[in-house]
């Protein structure tokens, strides 16, 4: 999968803050001032100092650190789930749209939940992401049977 990364030996004997500080050069000198075209919508979404920032402020696994390192990934192949209103009612905000797409980070499969902004004036800005857990069922029962 294409989506997938593997902290290296480095990476961890690094404290956490080390990794945050060293994912964070890794983002802005390979993805920040850049824009990537989302597949599933078209739409050109631009990667900024400010969305870097939050990003590593909502940090706190070694996994949503790591994460970042496939932002690109995330960006042009994750698929558009909703939009939602600015809850704070600025005036140059015209809608979060949220877009999602599974991942794998040290064997552990996630779905990535992007926010894109879209601003009046600057378009599609990439906000923040975070990771949420995918619970893999254990399999019970018996194998379907075909019957005739």
């Amino acid at each position: 999968m294409e989506n997938t990364i593997f902290e290296t030996d480095a990476e961890h004997d690094l404290s956490i803050n080390e990794l945050r500080r060293m994912c964070l050069i890794y983002a802005q000198q390979n993805f920040q001032g850049k824009s990537f075209t989302n597949k599933d919508t078209g739409r050109v979404i631009q990667v900024s100092h400010q969305g870097l920032g939050e990003w590593k402020m909502k940090s706190k696994t070694r996994e949503q650190i790591l994460s970042i390192k496939i932002l690109d990934k995330l960006l042009e192949n994750s698929l558009f789930d909703h939009n939602a209103q600015d809850e704070k009612g600025r005036f140059d905000i015209e809608v979060f749209s949220y877009l999602k797409l599974l991942c794998v980070i040290n064997s552990n499969p996630y779905q990535a939940i992007i926010t894109v902004k879209r601003s009046k004036l600057y378009g599609d800005k990439y906000y923040h992401h975070y990771l949420e857990n995918i619970k893999i069922e254990p399999y019970s029962g018996t194998a379907p049977t075909l019957s005739g």
